[in-house]
Protein backbone atom coordinates (compact mmCIF):
# COMPACT_ATOMS: atom_id res chain seq x y z
CA UNK A 1 0.00 0.00 0.00
CA UNK A 2 1.60 3.17 -0.87
CA UNK A 3 1.58 6.00 2.02
CA UNK A 4 0.25 9.39 1.63
CA UNK A 5 3.20 11.04 2.50
CA UNK A 6 4.76 9.49 -0.73
CA UNK A 7 2.13 10.61 -2.72
CA UNK A 8 1.63 13.86 -1.58
CA UNK A 9 5.72 13.83 -2.36
CA UNK A 10 5.31 11.78 -6.07
CA UNK A 11 2.35 14.07 -6.76
CA UNK A 12 3.94 17.47 -5.71
CA UNK A 13 5.79 16.59 -9.27
CA UNK A 14 3.04 15.77 -11.31
CA UNK A 15 1.57 19.09 -9.75
CA UNK A 16 4.18 21.50 -11.58
CA UNK A 17 3.83 23.06 -14.55
CA UNK A 18 6.22 21.49 -17.60
CA UNK A 19 7.55 23.67 -19.42
CA UNK A 20 6.45 22.16 -22.73
CA UNK A 21 2.68 21.83 -21.10
CA UNK A 22 -0.20 22.75 -23.20
CA UNK A 23 -2.45 23.82 -20.56
CA UNK A 24 -1.80 27.33 -20.41
CA UNK A 25 -3.40 28.15 -16.77
CA UNK A 26 -6.11 26.67 -14.55
CA UNK A 27 -8.30 29.16 -12.20
CA UNK A 28 -10.34 28.22 -9.24
CA UNK A 29 -13.24 30.94 -8.33
CA UNK A 30 -13.33 30.48 -4.53
CA UNK A 31 -14.80 31.94 -1.48
CA UNK A 32 -16.15 30.91 1.58
CA UNK A 33 -18.86 33.12 1.25
CA UNK A 34 -21.95 32.53 -0.72
CA UNK A 35 -24.10 34.58 -3.08
CA UNK A 36 -20.64 37.14 -3.63
CA UNK A 37 -21.28 36.69 -7.25
CA UNK A 38 -19.15 34.20 -8.36
CA UNK A 39 -20.49 31.97 -10.53
CA UNK A 40 -21.97 34.52 -12.33
CA UNK A 41 -18.68 36.17 -13.04
CA UNK A 42 -17.29 32.88 -14.22
CA UNK A 43 -20.35 32.30 -16.24
CA UNK A 44 -19.24 35.53 -18.40
CA UNK A 45 -15.40 35.99 -18.13
CA UNK A 46 -15.11 31.90 -19.15
CA UNK A 47 -17.08 33.17 -22.71
CA UNK A 48 -15.39 36.03 -23.03
CA UNK A 49 -11.76 34.78 -22.30
CA UNK A 50 -12.99 32.13 -25.01
CA UNK A 51 -14.11 34.63 -27.40
CA UNK A 52 -10.53 36.58 -27.26
CA UNK A 53 -8.30 33.51 -26.93
CA UNK A 54 -10.20 30.92 -29.79
CA UNK A 55 -7.05 28.73 -30.43
CA UNK A 56 -7.42 27.47 -26.88
CA UNK A 57 -10.34 25.01 -25.63
CA UNK A 58 -11.71 26.63 -22.15
CA UNK A 59 -12.94 23.27 -19.90
CA UNK A 60 -15.40 24.62 -17.30
CA UNK A 61 -15.22 22.03 -14.58
CA UNK A 62 -18.19 22.82 -11.88
CA UNK A 63 -17.62 21.50 -8.57
CA UNK A 64 -20.67 22.49 -7.18
CA UNK A 65 -23.61 20.73 -5.11
CA UNK A 66 -26.17 22.74 -7.12
CA UNK A 67 -24.84 23.36 -10.47
CA UNK A 68 -25.56 26.85 -10.83
CA UNK A 69 -22.80 27.84 -13.43
CA UNK A 70 -23.75 24.56 -15.88
CA UNK A 71 -27.46 25.57 -16.07
CA UNK A 72 -25.83 29.21 -16.78
CA UNK A 73 -24.17 27.55 -19.41
CA UNK A 74 -26.29 25.13 -20.83
CA UNK A 75 -29.20 27.88 -21.52
CA UNK A 76 -29.96 29.82 -18.15
CA UNK A 77 -32.88 29.84 -16.66
CA UNK A 78 -35.87 31.13 -19.03
CA UNK A 79 -38.11 27.64 -19.04
CA UNK A 80 -35.76 25.77 -16.81
CA UNK A 81 -33.79 25.07 -20.11
CA UNK A 82 -30.34 24.65 -17.90
CA UNK A 83 -31.89 22.83 -15.23
CA UNK A 84 -33.05 20.27 -17.98
CA UNK A 85 -29.92 20.33 -19.59
CA UNK A 86 -28.10 19.07 -16.13
CA UNK A 87 -30.71 16.71 -15.57
CA UNK A 88 -30.83 15.43 -18.89
CA UNK A 89 -26.74 15.08 -19.43
CA UNK A 90 -25.61 14.14 -15.27
CA UNK A 91 -26.33 10.69 -15.34
CA UNK A 92 -23.66 10.50 -18.81
CA UNK A 93 -20.97 13.18 -17.58
CA UNK A 94 -20.31 15.14 -14.71
CA UNK A 95 -18.03 16.19 -12.48
CA UNK A 96 -18.83 13.46 -9.84
CA UNK A 97 -18.19 11.03 -12.99
CA UNK A 98 -15.01 12.77 -13.53
CA UNK A 99 -13.57 12.40 -10.30
CA UNK A 100 -14.37 9.15 -9.89
CA UNK A 101 -13.06 8.08 -12.78
CA UNK A 102 -9.79 9.42 -12.30
CA UNK A 103 -9.68 7.94 -8.67
CA UNK A 104 -10.71 4.52 -10.14
CA UNK A 105 -7.83 4.65 -12.46
CA UNK A 106 -5.22 5.50 -9.00
CA UNK A 107 -7.05 2.83 -7.35
CA UNK A 108 -6.32 0.18 -9.65
CA UNK A 109 -2.91 0.00 -8.90
CA UNK A 110 -2.56 0.99 -5.20
CA UNK A 111 -0.18 -1.43 -4.70
CA UNK A 112 2.28 0.09 -7.14
CA UNK A 113 5.30 2.10 -5.92
CA UNK A 114 5.34 5.65 -6.21
CA UNK A 115 7.92 5.30 -9.07
CA UNK A 116 5.30 3.88 -11.54
CA UNK A 117 2.70 6.96 -10.00
CA UNK A 118 3.69 9.28 -12.89
CA UNK A 119 3.77 6.75 -15.06
CA UNK A 120 -0.33 5.39 -14.56
CA UNK A 121 -1.67 9.46 -13.57
CA UNK A 122 -1.18 9.59 -17.62
CA UNK A 123 -3.37 6.66 -18.92
CA UNK A 124 -6.78 8.38 -18.03
CA UNK A 125 -7.87 9.55 -20.98
CA UNK A 126 -7.82 8.29 -24.92
CA UNK A 127 -8.27 11.78 -26.00
CA UNK A 128 -5.48 13.59 -24.36
CA UNK A 129 -3.26 10.78 -23.39
CA UNK A 130 0.11 11.09 -25.33
CA UNK A 131 1.39 8.00 -27.88
CA UNK A 132 3.60 7.14 -25.03
CA UNK A 133 0.64 6.43 -22.08
CA UNK A 134 -1.89 4.04 -23.45
CA UNK A 135 -5.71 5.32 -22.39
CA UNK A 136 -7.86 3.33 -20.56
CA UNK A 137 -10.90 5.77 -21.00
CA UNK A 138 -12.47 8.29 -23.58
CA UNK A 139 -12.08 11.88 -22.39
CA UNK A 140 -14.74 13.09 -24.66
CA UNK A 141 -17.34 10.76 -22.99
CA UNK A 142 -17.27 12.76 -20.26
CA UNK A 143 -16.97 16.60 -21.20
CA UNK A 144 -20.12 18.53 -22.70
CA UNK A 145 -19.37 21.33 -26.05
CA UNK A 146 -21.67 23.99 -24.39
CA UNK A 147 -22.61 24.92 -27.93
CA UNK A 148 -24.03 21.77 -28.78
CA UNK A 149 -27.49 23.00 -26.03
CA UNK A 150 -26.40 27.17 -26.34
CA UNK A 151 -25.54 28.32 -29.34
CA UNK A 152 -24.90 31.88 -27.48
CA UNK A 153 -21.88 30.24 -26.17
CA UNK A 154 -18.30 30.39 -28.26
CA UNK A 155 -17.43 27.56 -29.75
CA UNK A 156 -14.48 26.18 -27.85
CA UNK A 157 -15.99 25.86 -24.09
CA UNK A 158 -16.50 22.41 -23.10
CA UNK A 159 -18.36 21.68 -19.60
CA UNK A 160 -18.03 19.34 -16.95
CA UNK A 161 -21.03 19.54 -15.47
CA UNK A 162 -22.27 20.15 -11.31
CA UNK A 163 -25.66 19.43 -9.86
CA UNK A 164 -26.02 15.97 -10.88
CA UNK A 165 -26.30 14.56 -7.15
CA UNK A 166 -24.66 13.85 -3.97
CA UNK A 167 -20.59 14.36 -3.56
CA UNK A 168 -18.28 11.81 -3.26
CA UNK A 169 -16.16 12.02 -0.19
CA UNK A 170 -12.14 11.71 -1.22
CA UNK A 171 -9.11 11.17 1.66
CA UNK A 172 -5.71 13.56 1.04
CA UNK A 173 -4.26 10.94 -1.27
CA UNK A 174 -6.92 10.07 -3.22
CA UNK A 175 -7.79 14.16 -4.20
CA UNK A 176 -3.94 14.33 -5.01
CA UNK A 177 -4.39 11.26 -6.81
CA UNK A 178 -7.34 12.91 -9.07
CA UNK A 179 -5.63 16.35 -9.57
CA UNK A 180 -2.45 15.04 -10.76
CA UNK A 181 -4.52 12.78 -13.08
CA UNK A 182 -6.63 15.50 -14.83
CA UNK A 183 -3.76 17.66 -14.88
CA UNK A 184 -1.27 15.25 -16.68
CA UNK A 185 -3.39 14.59 -19.44
CA UNK A 186 -4.08 17.88 -20.15
CA UNK A 187 -0.64 18.75 -20.39
CA UNK A 188 0.29 15.58 -22.64
CA UNK A 189 -2.66 16.49 -25.15
CA UNK A 190 -2.51 18.16 -28.40
CA UNK A 191 -4.74 20.40 -27.72
CA UNK A 192 -4.19 23.89 -25.73
CA UNK A 193 -6.65 23.98 -22.67
CA UNK A 194 -7.52 26.61 -20.15
CA UNK A 195 -9.26 25.47 -16.99
CA UNK A 196 -11.32 26.91 -14.78
CA UNK A 197 -13.05 25.66 -11.98
CA UNK A 198 -16.31 26.88 -10.03
CA UNK A 199 -16.75 25.54 -6.59
CA UNK A 200 -19.29 25.98 -3.57
CA UNK A 201 -19.21 28.99 -1.39
CA UNK A 202 -19.54 27.03 1.98
CA UNK A 203 -17.85 28.30 5.53
CA UNK A 204 -15.03 25.36 4.72
CA UNK A 205 -14.00 23.76 1.29
CA UNK A 206 -15.75 20.77 0.03
CA UNK A 207 -13.84 17.67 -1.07
CA UNK A 208 -14.82 18.70 -4.65
CA UNK A 209 -13.10 22.27 -3.73
CA UNK A 210 -9.93 20.71 -2.50
CA UNK A 211 -9.62 18.87 -5.92
CA UNK A 212 -9.88 21.75 -7.81
CA UNK A 213 -7.58 23.99 -5.39
CA UNK A 214 -4.66 21.18 -6.14
CA UNK A 215 -5.48 20.93 -9.89
CA UNK A 216 -5.33 24.80 -10.22
CA UNK A 217 -2.03 27.21 -10.28
CA UNK A 218 -4.19 30.13 -9.32
CA UNK A 219 -7.29 31.55 -7.24
CA UNK A 220 -9.65 34.41 -7.71
CA UNK A 221 -12.19 35.67 -5.16
CA UNK A 222 -14.96 37.27 -5.59
CA UNK A 223 -16.07 39.31 -3.11
CA UNK A 224 -18.72 42.44 -2.21
CA UNK A 225 -16.61 45.43 -0.75
CA UNK A 226 -18.11 44.04 2.76
CA UNK A 227 -15.70 44.37 5.66
CA UNK A 228 -17.29 42.23 8.05
CA UNK A 229 -17.83 39.75 5.16
CA UNK A 230 -14.30 40.08 4.23
CA UNK A 231 -13.02 39.74 8.18
CA UNK A 232 -15.13 36.62 9.03
CA UNK A 233 -15.28 34.71 5.43
CA UNK A 234 -12.53 35.89 3.08
CA UNK A 235 -9.38 35.78 5.89
CA UNK A 236 -10.54 32.71 7.15
CA UNK A 237 -10.48 30.92 3.58
CA UNK A 238 -7.30 31.92 2.23
CA UNK A 239 -5.96 31.02 6.25
CA UNK A 240 -7.11 27.67 5.06
CA UNK A 241 -5.71 27.89 1.69
CA UNK A 242 -2.46 28.70 3.21
CA UNK A 243 -2.43 25.72 5.40
CA UNK A 244 -3.40 23.20 2.46
CA UNK A 245 -0.76 24.88 0.60
CA UNK A 246 1.99 24.28 3.26
CA UNK A 247 1.33 20.48 3.64
CA UNK A 248 1.35 20.00 -0.38
CA UNK A 249 -2.83 19.51 -0.25
CA UNK A 250 -3.14 22.81 -2.68
CA UNK A 251 -1.39 24.30 -4.95
CA UNK A 252 -3.24 27.27 -5.63
CA UNK A 253 -2.07 30.63 -4.88
CA UNK A 254 -4.45 34.01 -4.85
CA UNK A 255 -3.99 35.81 -7.94
CA UNK A 256 -6.82 38.01 -7.34
CA UNK A 257 -9.36 39.87 -5.40
CA UNK A 258 -12.36 40.73 -7.29
CA UNK A 259 -14.73 43.88 -5.13
CA UNK A 260 -17.37 42.32 -6.72
CA UNK A 261 -21.16 44.64 -7.73
CA UNK A 262 -19.28 47.66 -7.24
CA UNK A 263 -21.62 51.26 -7.43
CA UNK A 264 -20.56 53.64 -10.69
CA UNK A 265 -20.21 57.21 -10.24
CA UNK A 266 -18.23 57.88 -13.76
CA UNK A 267 -17.35 55.68 -16.03
CA UNK A 268 -13.59 56.66 -15.90
CA UNK A 269 -10.11 55.39 -14.29
CA UNK A 270 -9.82 55.99 -10.18
CA UNK A 271 -7.43 55.57 -7.77
CA UNK A 272 -9.45 51.72 -6.70
CA UNK A 273 -10.10 51.00 -10.52
CA UNK A 274 -8.06 51.45 -13.99
CA UNK A 275 -11.85 51.66 -15.43
CA UNK A 276 -14.35 52.99 -13.48
CA UNK A 277 -14.83 55.86 -10.77
CA UNK A 278 -17.23 54.60 -7.47
CA UNK A 279 -18.61 56.99 -4.87
CA UNK A 280 -16.26 58.63 -2.72
CA UNK A 281 -17.19 56.50 0.05
CA UNK A 282 -17.21 53.12 -1.72
CA UNK A 283 -13.29 54.52 -2.99
CA UNK A 284 -12.52 54.49 0.56
CA UNK A 285 -14.20 51.30 1.68
CA UNK A 286 -11.77 49.51 -1.22
CA UNK A 287 -9.19 51.52 -0.48
CA UNK A 288 -9.48 50.24 3.52
CA UNK A 289 -9.86 46.68 2.14
CA UNK A 290 -6.36 46.65 -0.37
CA UNK A 291 -5.08 47.66 2.68
CA UNK A 292 -6.36 44.59 4.56
CA UNK A 293 -5.56 42.32 1.52
CA UNK A 294 -1.49 43.54 1.72
CA UNK A 295 -1.52 42.85 5.36
CA UNK A 296 -2.96 39.64 4.73
CA UNK A 297 -0.08 38.89 1.82
CA UNK A 298 2.66 39.84 4.49
CA UNK A 299 1.21 37.78 6.89
CA UNK A 300 1.50 34.62 4.84
CA UNK A 301 4.10 34.31 2.71
CA UNK A 302 3.94 32.40 -0.72
CA UNK A 303 0.23 32.49 -0.62
CA UNK A 304 -0.69 34.94 -3.08
CA UNK A 305 0.59 34.88 -6.92
CA UNK A 306 2.29 38.37 -6.82
CA UNK A 307 4.62 39.03 -3.93
CA UNK A 308 3.38 41.14 -1.25
CA UNK A 309 4.97 44.54 -0.32
CA UNK A 310 8.11 44.81 1.36
CA UNK A 311 6.94 47.89 3.27
CA UNK A 312 3.03 48.97 4.25
CA UNK A 313 3.45 52.14 2.84
CA UNK A 314 4.08 51.08 -0.44
CA UNK A 315 1.13 48.81 -1.17
CA UNK A 316 0.01 50.29 -4.20
CA UNK A 317 1.68 47.95 -7.05
CA UNK A 318 0.69 45.06 -5.03
CA UNK A 319 -2.87 46.02 -4.80
CA UNK A 320 -3.01 47.30 -8.51
CA UNK A 321 -1.66 43.68 -9.53
CA UNK A 322 -3.39 41.74 -6.98
CA UNK A 323 -7.14 43.48 -6.88
CA UNK A 324 -9.71 44.54 -9.26
CA UNK A 325 -13.18 46.28 -9.43
CA UNK A 326 -16.44 44.65 -10.79
CA UNK A 327 -19.32 46.68 -11.59
CA UNK A 328 -22.77 45.84 -10.31
CA UNK A 329 -24.55 44.05 -13.70
CA UNK A 330 -27.90 45.36 -12.17
CA UNK A 331 -30.82 44.16 -14.80
CA UNK A 332 -28.70 43.66 -18.17
CA UNK A 333 -27.08 41.05 -15.88
CA UNK A 334 -30.70 39.30 -14.68
CA UNK A 335 -31.48 39.26 -18.65
CA UNK A 336 -28.13 37.37 -19.30
CA UNK A 337 -29.39 35.14 -16.29
CA UNK A 338 -32.53 34.21 -17.58
CA UNK A 339 -31.12 33.66 -21.40
CA UNK A 340 -27.74 31.65 -20.31
CA UNK A 341 -26.57 34.44 -22.39
CA UNK A 342 -22.89 35.86 -21.69
CA UNK A 343 -22.29 40.02 -22.03
CA UNK A 344 -20.07 39.11 -25.23
CA UNK A 345 -22.62 37.62 -27.11
CA UNK A 346 -26.02 40.38 -25.95
CA UNK A 347 -27.16 42.44 -28.75
CA UNK A 348 -28.90 45.44 -27.86
CA UNK A 349 -32.63 45.80 -27.99
CA UNK A 350 -35.25 44.38 -26.41
CA UNK A 351 -34.92 40.86 -24.70
CA UNK A 352 -38.29 39.14 -24.46
CA UNK A 353 -37.91 37.00 -20.71
CA UNK A 354 -40.39 34.67 -18.88
CA UNK A 355 -42.27 37.62 -17.35
CA UNK A 356 -40.99 40.73 -18.60
CA UNK A 357 -39.26 42.46 -21.87
CA UNK A 358 -35.81 43.60 -20.95
CA UNK A 359 -34.66 46.33 -22.64
CA UNK A 360 -30.67 46.20 -23.48
CA UNK A 361 -28.92 49.42 -24.05
CA UNK A 362 -25.56 49.48 -26.18
CA UNK A 363 -23.72 50.95 -23.76
CA UNK A 364 -24.90 49.36 -20.60
CA UNK A 365 -23.92 46.14 -22.38
CA UNK A 366 -20.53 47.61 -23.74
CA UNK A 367 -19.80 48.68 -20.26
CA UNK A 368 -20.47 45.69 -18.65
CA UNK A 369 -18.28 43.81 -21.26
CA UNK A 370 -14.92 45.48 -21.22
CA UNK A 371 -15.28 45.21 -17.41
CA UNK A 372 -15.65 41.54 -17.93
CA UNK A 373 -13.03 41.58 -20.94
CA UNK A 374 -10.59 43.25 -17.97
CA UNK A 375 -10.83 40.26 -15.60
CA UNK A 376 -10.65 37.77 -18.91
CA UNK A 377 -7.26 39.62 -19.78
CA UNK A 378 -5.76 39.74 -16.22
CA UNK A 379 -6.06 36.04 -15.85
CA UNK A 380 -2.59 35.49 -17.86
CA UNK A 381 -0.94 38.05 -16.21
CA UNK A 382 3.37 37.33 -15.46
CA UNK A 383 3.64 37.84 -11.75
CA UNK A 384 4.29 41.23 -10.38
CA UNK A 385 7.98 41.95 -11.37
CA UNK A 386 8.41 38.56 -13.70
Amino acid sequence: MVKTAEIVAAVAVLLSPGINATLVSSHVFSNHKGGCGKTTMMFHVSCEYALRNKEERILVIDTTLRGDLSELLLGGDKGAAGKQAVRAVGHLRSTSKLLMQAAAVHAAHDGDDTGHMSALVGKLFKGLASKKSPAVLDFDDLLIHVQDFNPAIPDNVYLCPGGSGPQTSYPLAQRLAIAATLRQCLEESDTVWKVMCDTDGDQGFSDYTKIALALSDRCIIPLKTNVNDFSNRCVPMMEELFLMRQSGEAQARIQMIVWNEVDVYKNTASPVSGMITPPKAAQGVISMLNALVAEVAATYPDLFYNAPPLHASDIEPFTSASTMCMRSFGVTGLAAAEHGLPFCSMREGKLQGGRLVYEIAAEQRQQLQHNVIELADRLNDPPLGA
